[in-house]
């Protein structure tokens, strides 16, 4: 049987072991009772509370009962408060692993900055790749790191053309590429990207850059000797 049904059924046990339950919809309930246990069972505990209810003397029942403890009230918000704050973090870690998740589902998330051309500092794991060979005017250099969730990049580059956008991606032995992201040329200011792509350094065999309109690789960089 359904819980909200159950939910549902069980408003209404407390009346019908009390024989004040509507009879146009006790037909429903017994139907209900039929076939759950849990429902019985809950109306048997329920019949022997009304059995003691009746035998209660109305005139000995105070005007106004007493209230719960002022310690109880405390107790009970705390708890409520300590379960929010609780449901909160868990929200807050669903969604950063969720965030990571997207990374590696898309392929790459980057930075790209755009600075004037100088010596970028590499993390302290990052391996360099070298570009094999760079178009006139063009200077790009790599490095590369092996993650948890994929590879890292870091890569600079200036001297291509103002304006033109370029796309970054890891190729596959097999020559399938994994893109990382793209990045629109400053000229001669230099274009400094973080990038995360979610393929593991050792299945790939080449970092790269073309253009969107042309596969052919513009900078291509072995990562394995």
């Amino acid at each position: 049987m359904s819980t909200d049904q159950c939910r549902q059924i069980r408003t209404h046990l407390g009346m019908h072991a009390l024989g004040r339950f509507e009879p146009a919809a006790t037909v429903a309930l017994r139907a209900h009772l039929d076939g759950c246990p849990d429902c019985r069972s809950e109306l048997r505990e329920l019949r022997g509370v009304a059995q003691v209810l009746r035998q209660a003397d109305p005139e000995r029942v105070d005007d106004q009962p007493a209230g719960p403890p002022p310690a109880l009230r405390t107790a009970v918000f705390t708890a409520v408060e300590q379960e929010r704050r609780r449901k909160r973090s868990v929200r807050i870690a669903q969604r950063a692993a969720a965030a990571a998740m997207l990374i590696v589902a898309l392929g790459g998330v980057f930075v790209v900055t755009s600075q004037p051309a100088t010596n970028s500092p590499q993390g302290t794991n990052s391996r360099p790749v070298a570009f094999a060979e760079q178009p006139a005017g063009v200077h790009a250099s790599a490095s590369v790191e092996n993650r948890n969730w994929g590879t890292s990049i870091a890569l600079d580059v200036t001297g291509l053309p103002q304006g033109q956008r370029y796309a970054v991606w890891l190729e596959r032995p097999d020559g399938s590429r994994m893109p990382a992201g793209s990045f629109v040329a400053g000229g001669e200011k230099k274009m400094s990207m973080q990038m995360a792509v979610g393929l593991p350094m050792y299945e790939a065999a080449a970092l790269g850059i073309s253009t969107p309109t042309d596969p052919s690789p513009l900078l291509l960089a072995p990562l394995h000797s």
